[in-house]
């Protein structure tokens, strides 16, 4: 869809369509729990700033809290300016806007888009920010998918057999490879770090998405428990 320069919030759907870099403004720790996939993380707040602003804004006032907020983000200007620029020219210095988001699409993403606007950069905010955006993951799961599952022993190398019939006309999804577990006595052994559930789920949802926008007709995944170590299965 066409990007022009706006300050309004776009529905997920909508927000979806657009090509620009996705900020993430929230908290590192919010943003470990789990994030737009592919997500850059810009925080306005450090995880003890954010939980300073929390409690004046339940113990004082909302405007109190918006006061320590700008307080706490203003002597930042010059820092977040220059990570907003590095943001916006990563791609080959081509893209001038910014997809944003914050937990509910509140101050947080507004404050860092009006900052992004001074040096001339586009914005285009996710209204309901990440809330909204889980509501869509988990509505992926609801729908009636043409699942086939593949079945055996460890170690007969049903990876490499999904990875073979993986066309256009079946979508694969490596359910061990994006919870970084092998499901066996293997485990995570030699692995990354695994993804929390909340961010497992968050990238099955998109690989779902793509089977859709690929037109594909089954889907094929390895038969697993219902847990991949710490990764629930949805």
């Amino acid at each position: 869809m066409s990007e022009k320069h706006t300050n309004s919030s776009y529905l997920v759907t909508d927000f979806r369509k657009l090509t620009s870099p996705i900020v993430d403004v929230r908290s590192p720790s919010e943003f470990c729990q789990g994030h737009w996939p592919g997500a850059i993380n810009v925080p306005l707040f450090s995880d003890t700033e954010r939980q300073a602003i929390g409690k004046s804004y339940k113990k004082e006032s909302r405007l109190k809290a918006i006061f320590n907020g700008l307080k706490t983000t203003i002597p930042k200007t010059t820092k977040l300016l220059k990570l907003i620029l590095e943001t916006t020219l990563k791609d080959e210095g081509v893209s001038r806007s910014l997809r944003i988001y914050c937990w509910r699409g509140g101050m947080r993403s507004k404050a860092f888009a009006w900052l992004a606007r001074t040096i001339g950069i586009n914005t285009y905010l996710l209204k309901g920010g990440y809330k909204s955006y889980r509501k869509w993951v988990l509505n992926q799961f609801e729908a009636d998918l043409p699942i086939r599952l593949i079945g055996g022993k460890t170690g007969t190398r049903k990876t490499d057999l999904l990875n073979y019939i993986n066309n256009k006309n079946i979508h694969v999804i490596d359910l061990e490879g994006i919870a970084n577990h092998r499901g066996s006595s293997f485990g995570s052994l030699g692995m990354e770090e695994q993804p929390t559930t909340q961010q497992f789920e968050n990238i099955i949802a998109e690989s779902l998405d793509k089977f859709h926008t690929n037109n594909a007709t089954e889907i094929w995944l390895e038969a697993e428990s219902s847990n991949l170590g710490k990764c629930r299965i949805p």
